[in-house]
């Protein structure tokens, strides 16, 4: 009778429950950050990399599963390709910015000490969560901010070119690891490079607001996807494939100037969560199977 009730409780419980979604983040260069976690300062204890503490901004980041997003407001930004709502694709990002694919958000927002005008921001991906660290003081020297020294092997960088409409520029990897962490230090771009005129449509993007605000946004599925295989579009043999997103990143972001920050993040809220219909389909499928279990114990036992 005990697992009888049990299963009428379960079937009631998933009727009752409240499904919790995705963020939905707001995606229009750093205009507001509605959807966006802080992660501090760049001249915070714990956040503070290395450089020069006096280029002052805040970070932010956010995780999400695309869903026929677009970017209002009208910021500068989205690359060669893409369009009135920033997400266009093409050879380099087939497949990118689909329902559902995880997404992973950067922002900046500059509160003294410089602009973003002309910038080329740096976003270090440390894929396993040990390669850089913060200072243990602000405007310490003993952080590990730097990709040539501290990256490993699948580790890779992205740059957006601040310059040319906030496109993005490059894309390399660590075919080994970095001078300071065993090295030999071995760096692999797909193709092109920042100030080499030629620019790419990506899977990422980055949308910007004046010279103070700018969100960069990341499809992590179609990054591994197409990124993630040796000598992606017969461009680069030596290009051996970035590594796979886990749970988490680590991220050493260039964010003004020669200013460097460090900060984790979380990549489980992306994850696609089931549809509340769905979820309710299946409840009641359990109701009458509890319900009839419940009978054919009361009639084993003459109730």
């Amino acid at each position: 009778m005990k697992h009888q009730i049990a299963i009428l409780a379960l079937a009631a419980s998933a009727l009752t429950a409240t499904w919790v979604t995705s963020a939905q983040p707001d995606l229009n260069g750093g205009s507001s950050w509605n959807g966006w976690t802080s992660k501090g300062t760049s001249d915070q204890l714990g956040v503070y990399g290395s450089g020069l503490a006096s280029a002052r901004y805040e970070v932010y980041a956010t995780t999400f599963a695309f869903d026929n997003h677009s970017v209002s407001g009208g910021p500068v930004g989205g690359g060669p390709t893409g369009g009135a709502s920033g997400f266009g694709t093409g050879a380099f990002s087939t497949g990118a910015f689909a329902n559902g694919n995880r997404m992973l958000g950067i922002g900046v927002r500059v509160i003294g000490g410089g602009s973003l005008f002309g910038f080329t921001p740096t976003v270090r991906f440390d894929l396993d969560n040990d390669s850089y660290l913060a200072a243990s003081s602000v405007g310490g020297s003993d952080g590990q901010t730097s990709f040539t020294s501290w990256s490993e092997t699948g580790d890779f960088t992205v740059q957006f070119e601040g310059a040319n409409s906030w496109r993005g520029g490059t894309l390399t990897m660590q075919t080994g690891n970095g001078i300071l962490n065993g090295g030999p230090n071995v760096q692999q771009s797909i193709v092109g490079g920042v100030g080499s005129g030629v620019s790419y449509d990506w899977a990422f993007r980055a949308f910007a607001q004046g010279v103070s605000t700018v969100q960069m946004i990341f499809d992590l599925n179609a990054m591994d996807a197409l990124y993630g295989a040796a000598n992606p579009f017969g461009v680069n043999a030596n290009f051996t494939g970035i590594g796979d997103f886990g749970s988490s990143v680590r991220i050493s972001l260039n964010g003004l100037g020669n200013n460097n920050v460090v900060f984790s993040q979380s990549l489980e809220s992306a994850a696609e969560v089931p549809e509340a219909t769905t979820v309710v389909a299946g409840a009641f499928l359990l109701v009458p199977l509890g319900v009839s279990a419940w009978r054919r114990m009361r009639k084993v036992h003459g109730v």
